[in-house]
């Protein structure tokens, strides 16, 4: 019985003339009409079996069409497997560029060519994006996707310009993080005490170490110090799962690459904590009791198991970030020592993420001016 044709295969059948045989497969429409590429063979399987080659090609990555201006998917489509992927980090093409591709823009813009897209179609696109209950940051992101790709078109004169740069997206009101008060921070320090993992949160706590950033520190990347050297962390490299496989990789951005000076008290937890580790082998800090790597929904649940024993609200583990800098900020740290420690690229992005920070910043300025203009 002959192999039922899949969805978007094509035929297969001989050519009369010459007794060739000719494998088909549709590649989109022009002008209202279907567009197929066309395989020859000299058999019924060398002709599939360049067509399927074809396929597996555009599956993995992305083959150009030949006689014709591309769609916009297409043209995304190419952009993503051929230019991004080399980049950007894996995380990034994988969680953000490849499923925004796939999922939003490719299959809305399927039958425009390229050299058509125009500013309201890209407004029509934001409307659909918002119909199908898409948050605005969701849409921002999908936006800015697409205004890449279609900025390297315009580079390689694929469109006469692009588009996007003259449509305004929806706008994004970004909460204000909230992260653990200080009453609950000082309750989970209490508690790492006697937490199996609390030395992995005490650090997080200190320093404001990222979760990736944490689940892949290395014993050669601490520096327990001594008398005339204080301890220090130095952030090298970052792990992440792409696709269920656990990986390594650089950090976020230059700025994250960084080191971090601990005071005593945390430089005392990490050295009970290694000793409380001996049979393993000295590579990551942390790890599962075999030694294994700890996978980040374990970590996350470990998390909110320590939460659920004080009775403490889920916070995510990032909010540990946001409460180191909140705290360091209300401190009267300078936003530009805080930006080094958090590993942000900017001062002004760590100034724009903590603004709830600013009252309490405000206040304590009063009450010194307030102690110029009133000495006691």
């Amino acid at each position: 019985m002959a192999r039922r044709r899949q969805h978007g295969e094509g035929s297969l059948y001989q050519r009369s003339s010459d007794g060739r045989w000719i494998a088909t497969v549709h590649v989109g429409w022009k002008d209202g009409k279907r567009q197929r590429r066309v395989f020859t063979g000299m058999t019924p399987a060398a002709a599939a079996a360049k067509r399927d080659d074809w396929l597996a090609k555009r599956r993995d990555g992305f083959v150009m069409p030949k006689g014709r201006p591309p769609t916009v998917a297409e043209w995304m489509r190419h952009w993503l497997h051929v230019i991004a992927k080399g980049k950007v980090q894996a995380t990034t093409w994988e969680g953000s560029y490849r499923s925004k591709v796939e999922l939003h823009i490719a299959p809305y813009f399927a039958r425009v060519p390229l050299p058509e897209l125009d500013e309201e179609q890209i407004e029509a696109f934001h409307a659909h994006l918002q119909g199908q209950d898409l948050s605005a940051a969701s849409i921002m992101q999908i936006h800015r996707i697409m205004s890449r790709a279609l900025k390297v078109a315009v580079a390689r004169g694929r469109i006469a310009r692009n588009p996007c740069p003259n449509v305004t997206p929806p706008a994004v009101d970004r909460d204000e993080p909230q992260p653990p008060t200080a009453a609950e921070i000082a309750r989970i320090v209490k508690r790492c005490e006697t937490w199996p993992n609390g030395t992995r949160w005490l650090l997080a706590i200190a320093t404001g170490i990222r979760q990736g950033e944490a689940l892949a520190l290395e014993w050669g990347d601490v520096d327990l110090g001594h008398a005339e050297r204080p301890a220090t962390i130095s952030i090298r490299r970052s792990a992440a799962m792409v696709r269920g496989e656990r990986i390594v990789k650089a950090p976020k951005s230059r700025k994250s690459l960084r080191t971090i000076q601990v005071g005593p008290a945390m430089a005392d937890a990490l050295m009970e904590h290694s000793r409380k580790h001996p049979g393993l082998p000295r590579g990551l800090v942390f790890t599962r009791p075999d030694g294994r790597p700890v996978h980040p929904r374990a970590d996350y649940g470990d998390w909110h198991a320590l939460l659920d024993d004080l009775k403490i609200r889920h916070y995510r583990v990032h909010d540990l970030r946001h409460g180191t800098a909140t705290q360091l900020l209300e401190a009267g740290m300078d936003v530009r020592v805080v930006q080094e420690i958090l590993g942000h690229a900017t001062p002004g992005f760590t100034q724009s993420a903590y603004q709830h920070v600013r009252p309490v910043l405000h206040k304590a300025a009063a009450d010194a001016m307030e102690a110029v203009l009133r000495p006691r």
